[in-house]
This record gives structure tokens, sequence and C-alpha cells, in this order.
């Protein structure tokens, strides 16, 4: 969902970090932006945790598509083919390409703006860290013509994109690689919601040292988990 033009709501809409609920309604109230047609500063947050993370996600993936012991998800028919991995690595090497081409695109708009040379668009390391570094130049590049996959992603032809847009997709991304990870590692959930983004994505991959949530991109150590715990735990016995 998008909002008009003139706008002062963020862009997200309802899948805006920095919502609030409608005391009125049971609806969502997206936060008021600074600019119309623009994203609220915990969205602009989860912009730049997203093109942080999305190399780490992008390792992953092609971690896993190597991975024999990648399987789809364990509901549904089986199917009796002898390889059961390809329906799931076709769509990682998918998701894999759409996130190397959304921040090819991202860095060329930015470095357009800049007046510096773009990273080739094979590096998706060079794009994505000109991408972190300078979100707020993203955001301001206005709608324009482009080329790209029209809906439905079977068909190439024109299409009009702005930066607050192709930011929206960055975050987009990053939680699509999340989803996809999370069929092939082992996740444990927590029960409390970020602090930061308030989202209930929180956990910790088998293996990892630190718990993250899957949203916002926001670590916290063991230790600090712990702390945190305690600390929500107390305030909600007022309420008890």
């Amino acid at each position: 969902m998008s909002s008009s033009p003139t706008s002062h709501q963020c862009r997200a809409g309802a899948g805006c970090r920095g919502r609030t609920r409608d005391p009125h309604t049971p609806q969502w109230i997206p936060a008021l932006t600074i600019r119309p047609n623009y994203l609220c500063p915990s969205c602009i947050r989860s912009a730049v945790a997203a093109a942080e993370n999305l190399w780490h996600d992008y390792l992953e993936l092609y971690r896993s598509v190597g991975d024999t012991t990648v399987t789809a998800p364990a509901t549904g028919v089986r199917a009796p083919s002898p390889d059961p991995a390809a329906p799931i690595n076709i769509h990682i090497e998918a998701l894999m390409t759409d996130i190397a081409d959304s921040a090819h695109r991202c860095a060329v708009l930015i470095a357009e703006r800049l007046g510096v040379a773009e990273p080739d668009e094979r590096a998706v390391t060079l794009s994505l860290q000109m991408v972190e570094s300078n979100i707020d130049v993203l955001l301001h590049v206005p709608e324009h013509p482009a080329m790209g996959w029209l809906p439905g992603g079977e068909n190439w032809g024109p299409i009009t994109q702005d930066g607050v847009g192709l930011a929206l997709r960055l975050i987009e991304l990053h939680r699509s690689a999340r989803a996809t990870l999370g069929v092939t590692r082992g996740r444990d959930r927590m029960p409390l919601p970020c602090p930061r983004c308030e989202e209930q994505r929180l956990g910790r991959w088998h293996g990892a040292d630190v718990i993250d949530c899957g949203a916002c991109g926001s670590t916290w150590t063991e230790a600090n988990y712990r702390s945190m715990t305690s600390i929500l735990a107390d305030d909600y016995k007022e309420f008890a």
C-alpha cells in the first residue's frame, strides 16, 4: 500500500514500523513523516538494517543451495522426485537474483546522484555497501521511468520506480530471505516482542551466539536478552 504524493503518512502503509493503533477502530495507522510520500524514522532504520543484513542473507542462501540436506517444508504430500531439494533451491536462486538486481538498481541511482562510478552489476557486496552508507541519498531519488518485471513477474517492460519504493523492496527482500532460511535452519523463537520495532520476530538460529530480530535486524547478547526479559517481567507484575 502506498500513500498519495501529498500524504505525510509513512509509505510503508500497514507495514509501517512506527504505526500506532487507531483508538476508535482495530486498524493500524502509519506514522507521520517529515516529507510527503516518505518513510518514518522506524522504517528508515529498517531499510538500513536490511541493507546491512542482505549480504549475510545472500551468503546463507548461496550456501543453502549447495547443501544437500536442504529440503522443502515438511508439510503436504511429498513428491516422488529423487531430488526433493530442487523446488526450494529454485526459489532460493530466484531470491538471490532479486537481491542482486535490487541492490544494483539502488547503487546505480545513488552513484548517479553522488557523481561516482557505479559498482559492477555482479558486485553485490559493493552495491549493498553503497546502499547501506547512503540510504538518505536513495530515499531522495524521485519517481522516474525504468525497465523491470511487470506485476506477476512473468514479463519485462517499462515501470516507474523511486528511492522510497526501492528501500521498501530491500526490507521485503530481507524478510523473504529470513523466512526462506527459516525453512532450512533451526531457529528458536523468543516470547518477547522486539524492543526496537515491537514485532514478534525475536529468535536465535541454532549455533548462533546472539538473539536477533527477523524484522529490523537488531541483535542482543544472551546476557542482554535475559536482562531485558527480567525488566519486562517486573513491568508486567504491575498489571497482574
